[in-house]
């Protein structure tokens, strides 16, 4: 879609006077003048002559746009934070249940709706903007290149930064203005009532498990899904050690990881794999390593005793400790006698022992380094001591590497736990200092939902979640990991792995879909439910779309295994008819996909009578004998007709289609070149044939005198054969070409050819001794 109309249609229509003006720039341009479509002046017949007043129109046109935009996106950003604190004025000072019966929810509750709404349409404003500016930038450095008009943006866009603003702060106080509404209106759902205290809050039992659903968010529906998600949940506010006061303005967490593996990426396989052998390990902090926050070491591994848990160690550990605790040889013994300094329990220092004890061994025995570094932005969602429900996503995510694997040029210094040059200089994403090649930058977001769902229930609760996970925002993505596609995008040109994720793929097309068909699939979804196909005998007889007759068939064929259960004869009898025509049906379905058999001719050929279907396949209670032939004919007939019903009565899931092509069929044609050209080698020999028997023909017939029959006749002999083998051997060539483009699997050896071209010669010089002699 053109930037232009994608800008028209995506535009908030009462905000539509203040968007970049995209077209009048166009103009300016004098892109379509004299010329159509998008070459170049350097294409162009009669090239339009580009003056310094035209550049200089140019320029002052798009500054002005410029500071338009920038005005207005000032006035609107500080227009929501009066609106919200005129809005968190009309909370009484005494919060209690008197003062809040005063307080009236419903028109509360809409005023922050509609300012959510208008923070929303401002991020979208902001990015449509954005990147309507670098795209006119753009189209006017490639047709006029001698004026370079970018490095100019980037100083304008630094004076005038309006997409540079932090909607955090909005949405943080937008969160703390809705767990208001949520603990004190009356009459919410009871999946919406807040938890309270913690005693109030749902105990986990043993019946309760946590279900993870992860996702891929579209940066151009990332802030659509933060508000929808905000208006049931409330945000989690990152709040470092040092700030003794909680700052409503910090911007969302930036989390780093380093994730471990050894030189055969042990764990990177054994993840893809989903072996009950996969385990993790890594290390996270929060923020910039210079500013020496609290480090953690975790291990993530699947529960022995029940499959379906993943367990999870972890322990804090201070910068300087780290590449002796990674050697072995620390094994946190100051932070253990600190524990018993203080009289914790002796359970407790066990288990901190233990899990020391579990990691430092894990990571000797499989030889872990650290070999992948993950930065990421990330923003919580959650209810206060409820575990119910909780949302995560993470942003900006870059992926870099992190491992001494190559020792004439690591990428991290083999003697250090971690990369110097990011952390001693503090960079930030987008990391524009990185070498090509060493960091991969995911191009969507994470959505990560974790919910509780009882032992057996499949049900998602709250339905919220569920509209969410259906939603035209969201592309579900299972078993999604950073670590798993860093590796596979990072280390796969050198030959480290073998194996890759399924999801690269997916990153080659456009996960946005269109909200109206995503709701028309989901109420498919809704009516005709997610019913697995069932081909049985036993589903086909009681489908409600097939005839009586069918259902009787089908009855009478279970009835006869049933009956004859004591007979092996008939029984072998009964399954060998079954296998014949259920391959035979088989066969005809995937030669009606490729085009052999023609619809039509397979509606006519299912026209038969529903009494000799029954007889021929040996169920009727009158037992007949019938040719081969026929019987095959009467059971291919009945298994068509019942395909076909079933094929009906099956509601396929939305966004499926039935193929017309089979899948060998389908997608782009990769044939070696060995093929065409041994083809054409075949084709070749056949035209050397064809010039031979010419040759031999027009000589023979004009060696021949004028009244030498005999000669004649050979020579329209040989002139027949020429036009054969001429004729075969192009047919023959189509006929390979068409099956190789096809994916055929039908034998492409074609004796008949030369075979008739011998019998030719033979009779020829019988022919020219008969009429010698």
């Amino acid at each position: 879609m053109l930037f232009g109309v994608k800008l028209a249609n995506e535009m908030y229509k009462p905000w539509a006077t203040w968007y970049i003006d995209y077209e009048r720039l166009k103009r300016l341009l004098k892109e379509d003048d004299n010329n159509t479509g998008r070459s170049t002046p350097k294409d162009r017949r009669n090239p339009v002559v580009w003056t310094e007043k035209d550049e200089s129109n140019f320029v002052t046109a798009l500054d002005a746009e410029l500071e338009k935009v920038y005005e207005f996106e000032s006035h609107k950003y500080a227009d929501l934070k009066d609106k919200l604190a005129s809005t968190e004025a009309r909370i009484p000072s005494d919060i209690d249940d008197s003062a809040s019966a005063q307080v009236d929810f419903d028109s509360f509750e809409k005023e922050l709706d509609r300012t959510l709404a208008e923070a929303q349409e401002l991020e979208k404003f902001t990015r449509l903007n954005y990147t309507g500016f670098f795209k006119i930038v753009k189209k006017h450095d490639r047709l006029y290149s001698k004026y370079s008009v970018r490095p100019l943006l980037q100083v304008r866009l630094a004076a005038l930064p309006f997409n540079s603003e932090n909607y955090s702060p909005i949405l943080y106080k937008l969160s703390s203005l809705y767990v208001y509404v949520r603990d004190h209106k009356a009459g919410l759902p009871q999946e919406l009532q807040p938890s309270g205290t913690l005693s109030q809050a749902p105990t986990t039992s043993a019946t309760t498990t946590f279900k993870s659903f992860k996702f891929w968010v579209h940066p151009d529906n990332l802030m659509e899904v933060k508000t929808f998600i905000l208006r049931h949940l409330p945000l989690l506010i990152y709040n470092p050690q040092s700030n003794k006061i909680l700052n409503l303005s910090t911007p969302d967490p930036t989390i780093t990881t380093l994730y471990f593996d050894n030189p055969d990426f042990q764990l990177y396989l054994e993840k893809l794999e989903s072996r009950e052998t996969a385990s993790s390990v890594r290390l996270r902090w929060y923020g910039k390593l210079n500013s020496h926050p609290e480090i953690f070491i975790e291990r993530k591994f699947i529960d022995s005793d029940d499959k379906d848990v993943v367990q999870e160690q972890r322990i804090p550990i201070k910068e300087k400790y780290v590449k002796s605790f990674i050697d072995g040889t620390y094994s946190m013994e100051k932070t253990i006698r600190k524990m018993r300094e203080r009289n914790a329990p002796a359970a407790e220092v066990e288990k901190f022992e233990k899990v020391v004890v579990d990691i430092q061994s894990y990571i000797r025995a499989n030889n872990l380094q650290p070999v992948l570094r993950a930065v990421y932005s990330r923003t919580a969602f959650q209810i206060p001591d409820d575990d119910r429900v909780r949302v995560s996503i993470d942003n900006d995510i870059d992926l870099i590497r992190e491992d001494a694997l190559d020792s004439t040029r690591p990428i991290r210094d083999p003697e250090d736990w971690h990369r110097h040059d990011i952390d001693d200089m503090g960079l930030e994403h987008p990391f524009k200092t990185i070498r090509t090649g060493e960091i991969s930058r995911f191009p969507y977001a994470v959505l990560d939902i974790k919910v509780a769902m009882r032992t057996g229930d499949k049900k998602i609760r709250p339905s919220w979640v569920k509209d969410l996970m259906s939603s035209h925002l969201v592309k579900e993505a299972p078993k999604f990991s950073k670590f798993a596609h860093g590796v596979s995008m990072l280390f796969d040109d050198e030959e480290y792995i073998n194996v890759l994720p399924y999801w690269l793929s997916e990153l080659e097309k456009d996960i946005r879909r269109d909200p109206e068909q995503a709701y028309a699939e989901e109420l498919n979804r809704k009516k005709f439910g997610d019913q697995p196909l069932d081909l049985s005998l036993k589903a086909l007889s009681s489908s409600p779309v097939m005839g009586a007759t069918g259902n009787d068939a089908v009855a009478s064929l279970l009835a006869a295994v049933g009956d004859q259960s004591g007979k092996h004869g008939r029984q072998k009898s009964i399954s060998i008819s079954l296998r014949s025509f259920v391959d035979e049906a088989d066969r005809e379905h995937q030669q009606i996909i490729r085009g052999d058999i023609d619809e039509d001719e397979e509606e006519e050929s299912s026209s038969s009578s529903d009494e000799d279907e029954v007889e021929e396949v040996g169920i009727s209670s009158r037992p007949r004998r019938r040719h081969g032939k026929s019987r095959l004919r009467a059971s291919r007939s009945w298994f068509k007709r019942h395909r076909k019903a079933s094929d009906k009565a099956f509601k396929l899931p939305p966004g499926v289609e039935r193929p017309k092509r089979l899948l060998t069929q389908s997608g782009q044609v990769m044939v070696e070149p060995k093929v065409w050209l041994a083809n054409e080698r075949t084709f070749n020999k056949w035209l050397q044939v064809t010039v031979l028997l010419s040759a031999l023909t027009f000589g023979l017939y004009n060696a021949a005198g004028k009244y030498n029959r005999a000669a004649h006749r050979l020579a329209y002999t040989y002139f027949i054969l020429t036009i054969f083998c001429g004729c075969w051997g192009y047919g023959v060539y189509m006929h390979r070409v068409k099956a190789i483009q096809m994916r055929s699997g039908k034998h492409l050896d074609s004796p008949v050819g030369p075979v008739v071209v011998c019998l030719g010669l033979l009779a020829a010089i019988i022919l020219n001794y008969y009429l010698e002699g």
